[in-house]
């Protein structure tokens, strides 16, 4: 119990450290280059890849073979994007081509793949030892966590307390959908492409009401997707009991 605990709290620590960093290089040279505004963070994606990489761990992450390709289960997150979409009248037409590139390349591969590999990934594998609900509850605090260090930054409370709702829904959302057996690509592409459509829009502050429609929608989500993965648990013991019975 005391190894878990230090591993996930080790893990929290290397994201809290490298985005602090990163924050106090933004501040201090407002880089404009979209790329240039997440350099501090680059090192631990690397070192993310490269451990996935000698561990042979890719496949566990990120293969369909093991998992239901549903879109189904995935039309509230198709949803969710619409909304921002258009509820934040569309993307900036004065962004240049190349920065929209930039962005969603820096979202995809750097701040969703970071953060879905360590909260979804990495400590969602250490806690399912402990059943699920635990892992998806406990994921899903830290990774709301992560999102108070905007204070630091100057963000106003009242801001940063709707940002920390709604990265724990979200938290809950993707955590429970590697729950219901879905590949990590689906949390990391969700992922990339909400922060990309966050960060393009014209109307940059974006809406309370527009983000509470959304906290809405996920968390009702997430109660489904929650009652669903306790059925497959129950089905599973039922199954269990039987070929004991058997034996």
């Amino acid at each position: 119990m005391t190894r878990m605990i230090l591993k996930i709290a080790g893990l929290e620590l290397l994201v809290i450290f490298f985005f602090t960093l990163n924050g106090a290089y933004v501040t201090m040279t407002n880089p404009l280059n979209p790329m240039m505004q997440y350099i501090g963070v680059v090192p631990l994606a690397l070192m993310i890849a490269l451990y996935l990489t000698f561990k042979k761990k890719w496949k566990d992450y990120f293969s369909f073979e093991k998992s239901k390709i549903s879109p189904l289960l995935y039309s509230p997150l198709l949803l969710v994007l619409l909304i921002i979409l258009v509820g934040n009248n569309g993307l900036n037409t004065a962004e240049s081509a190349s920065n929209f590139f930039l962005i969603l390349i820096s979202q995809l591969f750097i701040i969703a793949f970071i953060e879905e590999m360590v909260f979804r990934g990495f400590m969602m594998n250490i806690l399912l030892a402990k059943g699920f609900k635990a892992a998806v509850i406990i994921t899903s605090l830290l990774f709301a966590l992560t999102h108070s260090l905007q204070l630091l930054g100057g963000q106003s409370l009242e801001e940063t307390l709707i940002q920390i709702s709604y990265a724990f829904v979200v938290g809950m959302t993707l955590s429970l959908l590697i729950v219901n057996g879905q590949s990590l690509v689906v949390g990391i592409v969700f992922h990339g492409i909400n922060n990309f459509l966050q960060m393009s829009s014209p109307d940059s502050e974006g809406s309370y009401i527009l983000s509470w429609v959304i906290i809405t929608i996920l968390l009702v989500y997430a109660i489904i997707l929650w009652r669903r993965a306790v059925k497959q648990e129950g089905a599973s013991s039922k199954i269990s009991v039987k070929i004991d019975s058997y034996l």
